[in-house]
């Protein structure tokens, strides 16, 4: 297992005005860990009440390291230190932009193997951008809220690992699995059994299952 560090960066969204966005990046470093390895940006859940500092987001990118990945954990505009204002979604692509960008420009950092992960709003807002940028190979959607799906959410051809949790409130599962199933690009749906929406006490359990699935995948050519 490597050994990892973590530090804060700032970075500016896409898009214009400008914002200054902060982030923690994490990443393994020393023998074997210097190689070409797979990217991760990290995607908070609702900006109002959460932040880089998640629980589970904190969890995966500790993890993720661990595993061999690079991972960037960042606020969304309007969060902790980053500039700007919320806008629920209207803007906020802009911002994945900015981490995308700035992931791929670290040394390391394989552009052939990025990824999203989000969690609640963050899985909305993750799938919203990957659908527009053919450079993000997978995507993560950790509890997706129901009432934010509307046509064409999801609806690019990669593959896709979908999470919610036994009791999760806002993506549960009688209503995420048949969407689902719509999707084309491969899509798998895991359930955390006793956890809810935001998967509090169930983190390292989510995480788990998350880094297998990108571990597999990033050793997987061409995919």
């Amino acid at each position: 297992m490597p050994e990892i560090v973590e530090q804060s960066v700032t970075f500016p969204c896409a898009g214009r005005p400008t914002f200054l966005l902060e982030g923690r990046l994490v990443r393994p470093v020393g023998g074997a860990a210097e190689q070409l390895r797979a990217g991760i940006v990290l995607c908070h859940p609702q900006p109002a009440a959460s932040s880089l500092e998640d629980g589970l987001m904190r969890q995966l990118a500790g993890d993720a390291a661990r595993a061999g990945l690079s991972a960037l954990r960042f606020n969304f505009r309007g969060v902790g230190q980053s500039q700007g204002n919320q806008t629920d979604g209207r803007l906020e692509p802009l911002d994945i932009a900015g981490a995308v960008e700035f992931l791929l420009a670290q040394p390391g950092v394989n552009p052939e193997k990025l990824a999203l992960v989000g969690h609640a709003f963050g899985a909305y807002m993750a799938l919203a951008y990957a659908a527009h940028d053919p450079r993000i190979r997978t995507v993560v959607a950790v509890s997706p809220p129901v009432f934010r799906i509307g046509p064409g959410l999801g609806d690019f051809d990669r593959p896709k690992l979908f999470i919610t949790g036994e009791f999760d409130e806002v993506a549960p599962r009688h209503k995420v699995e048949p969407w689902i199933r719509t999707l084309p690009g491969g899509c798998g749906l895991k359930i955390i059994t006793g956890a809810r929406h935001l998967m509090r006490d169930y983190e390292a359990i989510a995480s788990e299952t998350i880094i297998t699935y990108l571990t597999r995948w990033a050793a997987t050519p061409g995919v």
